[in-house]
């Protein structure tokens, strides 16, 4: 088997030599090749470093311990590679060389360190991998770009859950959840026409912020108003529908509402005067007066009825 030159080998002692050992090779190497005695004798400098550096490994208990693991781990890689026919190290022809640095691979092995990196590492890589599949499910179906509204219908209205931190109201009674919030993110909303579910929509006499719901359409009171600017027009569409509408503009990046609106049934709404950025458009329904009275009187009749 291919030797492995090794700090043993500069100090001229055996693997397995006492510290005494160790330090009395150390002496006599030293006064043989000191700088004092060898003044402009490069090859005797190069020689006393090459000592000093053994000399400071092997005389450091933990120093040598990873030196042996080293040498170890060296002659294991030589004997694998001779006998599997690849070319091994060749033997180093110089006398006096400074071993390359440790690379330790077993210590590096046992080393609870590495081995929580290495499984950090796949977690990691895990859950990117996840996010990336699931991302087209948590992302909304669109997005609201900057520019002004087309004069020709969008694209039908889709349906995502609601987002926003304030929650939407829970109709009074109600034991079901409200309706799914819509959300198109264009520049335009046109809203579906449908009939009153009394169970699910906003069936409150009152708007959100507690006064009564606007007589017509238009911003409702109380709310900030965000993201001023000249660069968007948002246009609610809700003439097919005879039911006033709730609707929200909703800050992608900000994640925040900009906008709070009422639109009356079988009306429209231009809401002006937002900046460039990416929008969500989102609505509930609501129940209208006399929708609200048709509302009562099922449930007086269910009630009647026992159910």
């Amino acid at each position: 088997m291919a030797k492995i030159h090794t700090h043993y080998d500069n100090l001229k002692v055996a693997r397995g030599a006492p510290q005494e050992v160790v330090r009395a090779a150390y002496k006599a190497l030293s006064q043989k090749y000191h700088p004092d005695k060898n003044q402009g004798d490069e090859k005797a400098a190069r020689i006393m470093a090459i000592v000093n550096t053994a000399y400071n490994i092997l005389s450091d208990p933990v120093r040598r311990k990873e030196h042996d693991e080293w040498i170890a781990a060296e002659e294991w890689e030589v004997e694998w590679l001779e006998s599997s026919g690849e070319e091994a190290p060749r033997t180093r022809g110089e006398n006096w060389e400074s071993p390359p640095p440790a690379r330790n691979r077993r210590r590096l092995l046992r080393e609870p360190r590495w081995w929580i990196g290495l499984l950090g590492g796949v977690a990691l890589g895990a859950a990117c991998a996840l996010l990336l599949v699931q991302q087209p499910r948590l992302l909304p179906s669109a997005l609201a770009f900057n520019g002004k509204p087309e004069a020709a219908p969008v694209a039908p209205v889709t349906s995502v859950p609601a987002l926003d931190p304030d929650a939407w109201v829970m109709p009074a009674g109600a034991k079901t959840p409200p309706a799914v919030v819509k959300a198109l993110a264009v520049t335009q909303l046109v809203v579906p026409a449908r009939q009153p579910e009394c169970d699910t929509d906003l069936a409150t006499p009152t708007a959100p912020n507690g006064e009564p719901w606007p007589d017509q359409s238009g911003y409702i009171p109380g709310y900030p108003t965000g993201n001023s600017g000249r660069e968007m027009t948002v246009v609610v569409d809700n003439s097919a529908n005879a039911n006033p509408v709730f609707v929200k503009i909703w800050d992608l990046e900000r994640r925040s509402n900009v906008r709070h609106a009422y639109v009356l049934g079988n009306g429209t709404l231009t809401i002006d005067g937002l900046a460039a950025g990416k929008y969500e458009v989102r609505y509930q329904n609501v129940v209208s007066n006399t929708a609200h009275a048709e509302c009562k009187n099922r449930a007086a009749r269910r009630a009647a009825a026992g159910f």
